[in-house]
């Protein structure tokens, strides 16, 4: 009978924390941008955003709402028609800072190379989008 005790009450208290994590595992997005002198790091997962620039690291954790935003933000973009846009020519010359964009979306994960300072319209709408919770 203590057994039976023991059991359920560890499987009612295992329970909910397994549903939680699975529910808010929907959305990663990590970018990165990087060269001598300057550094810019984005990292949202599970509503924790936290981003470093030059080392000035703001964290915050996003509201039902604008996870929803951003849910929806990501959604709508076709990563199925985004390029890398990254020249090894720029990237030799310091013309360009290399950025690193990865997104893990309700299990499927895209990674691209970008030039930093010239990020595909839908990417850098939805990195503003991000840092303006932050402001």
């Amino acid at each position: 009978m203590k057994f039976l005790i023991l059991f359920s009450t560890l499987i009612l208290t295992l329970s909910p924390s397994c549903e939680k994590r699975e529910e808010n595992k929907e959305i990663e997005i990590n970018y990165s941008a990087q060269t001598r002198g300057f550094k810019y790091v984005l990292h949202l997962k599970n509503n924790v955003l936290k981003i470093d620039k030059n080392n000035v690291i703001k964290e915050i954790t996003l509201n039902k709402s604008q996870y929803a935003n951003i849910d929806s933000l990501a959604n709508k973009i076709n990563f199925n028609e985004i390029e890398n846009n990254i020249s090894i020519d720029e990237l030799a010359v310091d013309r360009a800072i290399k950025g690193i964009f990865t997104i893990d979306l309700k299990e499927k994960k895209y990674e691209f190379e970008f030039n930093h300072q010239k990020l595909p319209d839908a990417i850098q709408n939805l990195l503003d989008q991000l840092e303006g919770f932050l402001n």
